[in-house]
């Protein structure tokens, strides 16, 4: 998308725009991978999940990877009758099992407890599979760690060594097994090192494997080597006969996000010009949860102006940055932020009643196709 497109789009700030051509870009990466080895992508559908985004991926997929009952239930009313539903969560609760397993076509149990108390309880209709935690850390923040210590996620083999789970676990209700243990990786020597780890932990159980599925955490970039990941699937095919699975969710619509705001207020303050947006924080989460600087498209590193971006909520922390611009921003301008497409709009809050950002997909041709719009009711039914 060109930068200066922004400047004539008749559009309500803020506003999420999706970029149609970018997010094909990936799924047409993702079908040659497809074609190339036999995997079956699904898109994770808890990165974004505006129903008129899940129908522009959807061809392009076999399924869609859920975490909730919600989810499921949303994927059920999208996807064709001969795509999958695939769900993992480490919070099964009792109230919401028999809708999970009739509406999921696979079940994947996070912990020794979930497999003791549900696994019995899946039908015929579904698969079911266990996640397995690696032990493997590539990710140096632990707060997007899948393995940091003590996780939460998956099965350990110790764990499933002090269970006593070696008699107990029975292989042949076990199909497949789920692996999660990366973000937002390009190196897919990572995915090849976590697979081998857990088949050579999995061997002396010696389980009829029907499917894998690899998880997410990686990008999928027009420069990344993807010959690590197609080695791997083709191992996999080969030695254990199963059905490799993947499932990119910020891969596919993360580039292709911006938040378009417009300046409402100016304030000069005693050290910095302030610039007061029609945004707010809240509608970015993941950049006040773990505090990084999210881009903008007009920001120039060798700008002669700066400024600060605030957000418009009555919290202190409501900022999104200093910047440096090549021109005098003023009342009335629009300020775009970019990569912001996933795990954004799915956080996003009515905080001091401040409207959610209206959304629009930008078409191949870059036509605006609204989305959703929300108003006092949207803010009143959530009370």
């Amino acid at each position: 998308m060109k930068d200066s497109i922004f400047h004539k789009l008749d559009i309500s700030t803020p506003a999420y725009v999706y970029d149609q051509a970018r997010i094909i870009d990936v799924l047409d990466r993702l079908v040659a991978l497809k074609d190339k080895t036999g995997c079956l992508p699904l898109y994770s559908i808890k990165s974004v999940n505006m129903i008129g985004l899940l129908n522009v991926i959807k061809p392009y997929m076999v399924g869609f990877s859920c975490s909730s009952r919600f989810e499921v239930q949303l994927a059920k009313e999208i996807l064709d009758e001969d795509q999958t539903i695939h769900i993992t969560t480490p919070g099964y609760r009792d109230d919401e099992w028999e809708d999970i397993i009739e509406l999921s076509d696979f079940v994947t149990l996070n912990s020794v407890t979930q497999w003791r108390r549900f696994s019995k309880q899946i039908n015929k209709n579904s698969s079911c599979g266990i996640r397995i935690n690696p032990e493997l850390s590539f990710v140096k923040d632990e707060r997007y760690d899948p393995c940091r210590p003590d996780s939460k996620l998956g099965m350990t083999f110790d764990q499933i060594v002090s269970a006593n789970i070696k008699q107990e676990l029975d292989w042949q209700y076990i199909e497949g097994i789920h692996i999660h243990n990366n973000c937002e990786s390009i190196c897919f020597d990572e995915l090849s090192q976590s697979i081998k780890q857990v088949m050579q932990g999995l061997s002396e159980y010696k389980p009829q494997l029907r499917w894998i599925n690899l998880g997410g955490g990686y990008l999928f970039k027009r420069e990344t080597d993807l010959t690590p990941l197609e080695d791997t699937i083709k191992w996999l095919q080969d030695e254990f006969n199963v059905d490799v699975y993947i499932e990119p969710g910020k891969a596919i619509t993360g580039r292709a996000g911006y938040l378009v705001s417009r300046v409402i207020d100016l304030i000069e303050s005693k050290n910095k010009k302030i610039v007061m947006l029609d945004a707010t924080i809240n509608h970015l989460p993941e950049v006040f949860e773990y505090q990084y600087k999210p881009d903008v498209i007009q920001a120039s590193g060798n700008g002669k102006y700066e400024y600060r971006l605030v957000g418009c909520s009555c919290l202190s922390g409501d900022l999104f940055g200093d910047y440096y611009f090549d021109e005098i921003i003023e009342p009335g301008s629009r300020i775009v932020f970019k990569n912001i497409g996933a795990y954004m709009q799915v956080k996003a809050n009515m905080f001091n009643g401040i409207n959610l950002p209206t959304t629009y997909i930008l078409d191949e041709e870059n036509n605006l196709e609204l989305i959703k719009q929300y108003d006092y009711k949207s803010f009143r039914s959530r009370l």
